[in-house]
Parts: C-alpha cells; sequence; structure tokens
C-alpha cells in the first residue's frame, strides 16, 4: 500500500460504499486527469484487475473520460460485489496519492460519508 494510514470510524454511517462512489462519480470523472497512472496505482493495491489496467493503458483509441470511465465503473462492479467498506477506503487512499487537490476533497468527502476520519 501506499503508506501506513489508519483510520477510525466514527459513530455515523450515512450509506453504503457502493452508494457513496456513485454519488461522487460524475464529479470524478470530469477531474482524472491521470487515468494511466491512477489504473496503475489501483492495480497496484489490488482494487483494478490486470485485464482492465492493461484495456486502459494499452488502448489508444479512446478518450481520457472513457479511460476514467473504464476505471470507475470496474471500482463501481467491486463495490456492488463485495460492498466492503475498506475497498472505498483503499479507493480514496489511492485518490489522496494522485497529487491533485480536486481529487484530495473528494476522497475527504468520501471518507466522511462513510463516517470514517483519517489519524
Amino acid at each position: 500500500l501506499f503508506g501506513n494510514t489508519s483510520h477510525t470510524k466514527l459513530d455515523t454511517e450515512s450509506s453504503s460504499p457502493y452508494d457513496i462512489l456513485k454519488r461522487h462519480t460524475s464529479e470524478l470523472l470530469g477531474v482524472i486527469s491521470g487515468p494511466d497512472k491512477l489504473a496503475n496505482d489501483l492495480s497496484s493495491v489490488d482494487l483494478l484487475s490486470d485485464h482492465v489496467k492493461d484495456d486502459v493503458l494499452t488502448t489508444l483509441v479512446i478518450s481520457r473520460y472513457q479511460k476514467c470511465s473504464i476505471l470507475l465503473n470496474e471500482i463501481h462492479r467491486s463495490l456492488k460485489v463485495f460492498n466492503e467498506r475498506e475497498r472505498l477506503i483503499s479507493f480514496c487512499d489511492v485518490l489522496k496519492q494522485q497529487n491533485d487537490w480536486t481529487l484530495s476533497r473528494i476522497s475527504d468527502d468520501m471518507m466522511k460519508e462513510l463516517g470514517v476520519t483519517e489519524v
């Protein structure tokens, strides 16, 4: 993983990890500027299959928006199947590592909606 970040669960939980990501998808699609880097980073923490990563990295005829859509659809799919809080927390941690203020803010917002705060 990207560091030793610990998290504490707060008393409030609003909705499922899937629903939280779904609410933020449109904004994420608009601000992810490096889908290739994000694909590599998601793959390195086992949030993205090698097949999807390879599709994003090797397909030359798709736009940045389409690449981002593929990545977010894969995260949605995994959250719908597993619905694990830790999976969304890991995704938020990867977003924070992208060195982008807007992605960091979205990550913080999703973490708050999960009822989690970084320590």
